[in-house]
């Protein structure tokens, strides 16, 4: 039996000296919790003003994933910053999915620079209120996107968008921005759970 070897460096550790140096660059007011567990170690990140749908979090395995979560369900994961630690020939650490591989003399160099950084970029240029959260329901909440209100007027809600067992939900990115906008009538799990009892009937 192989046993998988553990690294000897901590990806949620990193995250947390990272942010206490960086958190001051973050445009929207935020703060990390950290769960330390044998099994599965993570931080949560909570922006204070961004939509409450909108969910981040830095594991051990994932490196840091955005996802949009609605009813207390992920519906879809908007950005992944993955980054596979590995080191080579060379005694020094890449990420195994860019090519060509960009070396670091530490895994901490590299996952700042290949994630931790993108991340603050990223949540600055798009946590902010020119952007809207859009999630589409095709017989349940199924993707999402971010877009700008510019994307937005210039691709309006399609008609077939919003008919049958199809709906959107726009929700404003920044708290207090607007209120959500909901084109069509999605079903709710009562009346999903009716519905399937009406059928084995």
């Amino acid at each position: 039996m192989t046993v998988k070897k553990q690294p000897d460096f901590s990806i949620c550790e990193m995250f947390r000296e990272w942010f206490a140096e960086n958190q001051h660059r973050f445009n929207q007011k935020c703060r990390i919790r950290y769960y330390k567990n044998r099994e599965y170690n993570h931080v949560e990140i909570d922006f204070e003003n961004v939509a409450k749908e909108i969910r981040c979090w830095v594991n051990e395995n994932d490196t840091l994933a955005i996802a949009t979560v609605y009813e207390k369900e992920i519906v879809d994961f908007i950005i992944d910053l993955e980054c596979c630690v590995r080191r080579g020939k060379n005694r020094k650490y890449y990420c195994a999915f860019c090519e060509p591989p960009k070396y670091y003399k530490t895994p901490k160099e590299l996952v700042v620079e290949h994630t931790f950084e993108n991340f603050l970029k990223w949540t600055n240029e798009v946590f902010n209120t020119d952007h809207v959260l859009k999630l589409d329901y095709r017989g349940r909440w199924c993707a999402s996107r971010i877009l700008s209100k510019k994307e937005l007027k210039k691709n309006p809600i399609k008609k077939k968008e919003q008919t049958g067992d199809n709906a959107v939900l726009i929700i404003p990115m920044i708290n207090d921005d607007g209120d959500p906008v909901l084109y069509g009538n999605p079903m709710t799990k009562a009346q999903k759970r009716e519905l399937r009892k009406q059928e084995r009937k």
